[in-house]
């Protein structure tokens, strides 16, 4: 049996499981409207991190819309589209609806982006040449069987519009291939049963809600109120398949098969956005609290999927360097302070000394001092030393009267003493 890793705010349970080396990873991306803020703010943050590690990529409705920034490497670029453009009245407008419209306009939605912010679909082409995969999941509106889209530069903004065409909502289908298709998380909301018949044996989740919370979309119970009467059987049927197949996907996530390994990113409570008509204020606290949760996850778990041998050593995850200010602390100004009249007065020749130019040169008294001194007494005191040795070594004879072993010059000794003395 597999394991299931959570990882949210304030969960310390990824923290007790073992490092392993991964085969086959995969990154699945739920659904859920605006409520994609969440996943917006966890992929921006792996973009931010450097971190790719994935062999398989697949999403659903918005999902979908969040990986396609991601494999194109637009950091930021899922959270303009949603606060800029899913608010706008011409994308959602109930009063349209009612009037026989569509409640939400793909068709605007689509031509705006593309023109305002295209996709950078060469940078995803350079990702995807080395054997990645990238599926986006669109569900048939005959029996709602899902199928799985690799995108190319033509069809990539069809097949996110087919993902994303919610029933009744968007009230006709995408055509693509002659086939009319609606959106993927009717039948398959998170596609992780798909990535592991692919081979995964890792699958990282992003939710949009808290884990293991069971629930009927709130836009699928507002239909009822909006839709007619002979319309109402084939939305009972859609949600009852809907529910059908989010429990099989919950049971998955919960008791994973064979060494299947999932970690699942979830928010720690439900998210302020809704799926349909949020508030900016909401939708940015949502976007902040996927990066949060992203960077937890990075922190205690990233290391296990990134590419290595199985000798090496677990790469170490540096910090980001933080940036403080310079402090400049200004100088202290010290108070005056008084001198004694000598010291006034020693102070005022060293002033007078240190406006002498340089090239003049001025006598040291002390060392005059000092030479007058080595030519007057020292050689008198090596005499004595020499005298005293010779009579310490040759005895003398009582009768003889020993002269004074030398005689100093007091006018020399006194002269060089008196002389400089004085003025030290």
């Amino acid at each position: 049996m597999g394991y299931r890793i959570p990882v949210t705010l304030g969960n310390i349970e990824p923290l007790a499981y073992k490092p392993y080396l991964p085969g086959k990873i995969a990154l699945v991306c739920e659904g859920g409207g605006q409520r994609g803020i969440f996943t917006a703010g966890v992929l921006d943050e792996f973009q931010r991190a450097g971190f790719n590690p994935f062999d398989l990529l697949i999403g659903t409705s918005a999902g979908a819309q969040n990986l396609s920034a991601y494999v194109c490497g637009q950091a930021g670029y899922a959270r303009r589209v949603i606060t800029r453009y899913t608010t706008s009245p011409q994308f959602f407008n109930p009063l349209r609806f009612v009037r026989g419209g569509h409640l939400i306009d793909l068709d605007w939605y689509i031509d705006a982006i593309s023109q305002s912010m295209p996709l950078a679909i060469d940078s995803a082409e350079k990702l995807l040449i080395d054997g990645r995969e990238f599926l986006m999941c669109a569900c048939r509106s005959d029996d709602y069987t899902p199928n799985y889209f690799a995108p190319t530069r033509e069809s990539w903004l069809p097949v996110i519009k087919a993902s994303s065409a919610i029933p009744g909502f968007y009230r006709m289908g995408v055509d693509l291939d002659g086939v009319s298709y609606q959106d993927g998380g009717i039948s398959d909301a998170i596609p992780v049963e798909e990535a592991y018949r692919r081979g995964a044996d890792t699958i990282v989740v992003i939710r949009t809600v808290p884990s293991a919370m069971f629930y009927t979309p709130q836009w699928m119970k507002r239909m009822e109120q909006w839709l007619s009467e002979s319309s109402l059987q084939q939305l009972v049927h859609m949600v009852q398949h809907h529910e059908q197949s989010y429990y099989r996907i919950q049971q998955f996530i919960e008791n994973p098969p064979g060494d299947l390994r999932i970690f699942e990113i979830f928010p720690p409570k439900p998210l302020a956005s809704h799926a349909l008509g949020s508030r900016l204020p909401a939708l940015n606290q949502d976007y902040h609290l996927g990066r949060r949760c992203a960077r937890y996850f990075l922190s205690i778990a990233s290391h296990w999927l990134l590419p290595r041998e199985k000798d090496q050593p677990m790469p170490i995850m540096t910090p980001r360097p933080i940036r403080r200010p310079s402090i400049i602390v200004p100088p202290t100004v010290s108070p005056e302070i008084e001198l004694p009249v000598s010291a006034a007065a020693n102070q005022s020749d060293l002033n007078q000394r240190e406006s002498i130019e340089v090239d003049q040169i001025l006598p040291d008294q002390i060392a005059l001092a000092d030479i007058n001194l080595d030519n007057t007494v020292r050689p008198a005191l090596s005499a004595f030393k020499d005298e005293a040795a010779r009579v310490v070594i040759s005895p003398i004879a009582d009768s003889v009267v020993a002269d004074p072993p030398f005689k100093v010059d007091p006018t020399v000794a006194a002269k060089g003493i008196e002389g400089e003395g004085d003025k030290l």
